[in-house]
């Protein structure tokens, strides 16, 4: 009798550990492709991060359903597939995929916004362009600048801002970032000690290109969109330019920005 017992106590456990763990047959699987707009190559070392997150509550920390690395994924598009269990996922909830490449320390690429997936009719084949954030290697450094060139006889005010709005992106990793959806638009906030240091807004599609605030000592000292570009000291605007970067001669005061930037940053409670 007692044999009896422990060999039904044995299949218990077994049964649990196989309830928790299930094996890779029964898992699910996000899939996609995964690229960027540079014209460069990724070296050997180069790795692909993924992590499904739950990502329902916003004002918390989103958590982790899976991930993965893809050592030496080589070149673009990458061809990806993310398992995770399925009995894991509330259908009343909201899921996101998040991808990066690194080489070595240095975040090279990373996905502008969350890409939902899995519930409220999100795929689980998706499509994933990549920001450029880091110039890394003399070969990305090479064309860090095709998708928002420099023009010829650059204003020395907005080649300044520009430089030190590029080294904020070559170390947004080492910042908290937060997301926040507002309607169709989207919100990424990267902050140090609740300190804004770069703010990203756009539209939910995918073709949207964000207008980008970035932020020294937690002020505000450079916005880009598409239209233009506003260059601040403090709260005083020191050049506006056209969308091609050059100055207007009438540049105004910069106060719709800067109230359009205090709304934004309000939803972070900031």
């Amino acid at each position: 009798m007692r044999r009896a017992i422990a060999a039904c106590a044995g299949l218990l456990v077994v049964a649990a550990c196989t309830q928790t763990r299930p094996p890779k047959s029964e898992l699910s699987a996000v899939s996609g492709q995964i690229t960027y707009r540079e014209r460069m190559a990724l070296p050997d070392t180069a790795r692909v991060e993924l992590q499904i997150l739950d990502v329902t509550d916003e004002e918390a920390d989103p958590t982790l359903v899976s991930e993965k690395l893809i050592e030496a994924p080589g070149q673009v598009p990458i061809a990806f597939s993310i398992g995770y269990d399925p009995r894991a996922i509330d259908p009343n909830h909201t899921y996101a995929l998040r991808a990066k490449i690194r080489v070595g320390d240095d975040l090279w690429f990373a996905s502008s916004f969350d890409v939902r997936v899995l519930t409220g009719g999100n795929p689980t084949r998706v499509e994933v362009l990549l920001d450029q954030i880091s110039a890394g290697a003399p070969i990305a450094r090479r064309d860090a600048r095709i998708d928002d060139p420099d023009p010829p006889n650059l204003d020395g005010r907005v080649r300044a801002v520009r430089e030190e709005a590029r080294a904020i992106d070559a170390r947004l990793d080492r910042y908290d970032m937060r997301e926040i959806t507002e309607g169709p638009t989207q919100l990424r906030l990267w902050v140090d000690q609740d300190r804004p240091v770069k703010l990203e807004v756009a539209d939910a599609s995918p073709a949207a290109r964000p207008s980008s605030y970035y932020f020294r000592d937690g002020r505000l000292f450079w916005m880009r969109s598409q239209t233009g570009g506003y260059a601040f000291d403090g709260e005083q605007l020191v050049v506006r330019t056209d969308g091609k970067l050059t100055p207007m001669t009438d540049p105004g005061s910069g106060t719709v920005v800067l109230r359009e930037l205090g709304s934004q940053l309000a939803l972070f409670g900031l």
